[in-house]
């Protein structure tokens, strides 16, 4: 084999491959902007499902959050609304939970995860997370002797979920009166 015969084949792959990668940074430059401000919508619309009574929230910056807390705002009513990323069977259930200035939660929502379709999954659906709605204190799953009726055959996306509302209403607890 001659080097002309391993040249030619090699500087076409590598014009492919520049080509290709030059298009996909073109497409993620184009792209990026756009998926901030869906993502930034979705977080919006979530907030305002889970804390109805408020019109605006604030992301307190200044926090050294613990366990799979991820984010807290305060809402303008006085409330927080807290994210959290729990492990479940397929990874972070992330998790949004709303807290009235009473200790009680107002609504969450499950807005990212990667369980198992047909069964973890189920935890996006209202008839799981309206449940918490009006719960305070510390949670468990019936199962673990508490009042949140788990998803059938999914106890541990359940109890994912209720962690990460455990963790918010601790959050709540320890420092809602400090904002």
């Amino acid at each position: 084999m001659n080097t002309k015969e391993v040249i030619k084949p090699a500087l076409v792959l590598l014009i492919i491959a520049s080509v290709a990668a030059a298009a996909l940074g073109a497409v993620q430059s184009i792209t990026a902007e756009p998926i901030r401000l869906q993502e930034e919508q979705t977080r919006a619309a979530s907030m305002q499902a889970v804390m109805p009574d408020a019109s605006s929230f604030e992301e307190i910056t200044d926090l050294e959050l613990t366990g799979s807390l991820t984010a807290v705002y305060k809402a303008d009513n006085g409330g927080f609304v807290i994210t959290a990323a729990p492990g479940g069977f397929g990874g972070a259930v992330n998790t949004m939970v709303g807290i009235d200035t009473d200790g009680v939660i107002t609504g969450l929502r499950v807005t990212k995860h990667a369980e198992t379709p047909g069964l973890g999954a189920k935890s996006t659906d209202p008839s799981f997370y309206e449940q918490f709605t009006g719960m305070s204190g510390t949670l468990a799953v019936t199962k673990d002797g508490g009042e949140v009726i788990p998803i059938t055959s999914s106890t541990i996306t359940s109890r994912a979920v209720t962690s990460g509302a455990n963790e918010a209403l601790e959050w709540f607890a320890a420092n809602g009166g400090a904002y």
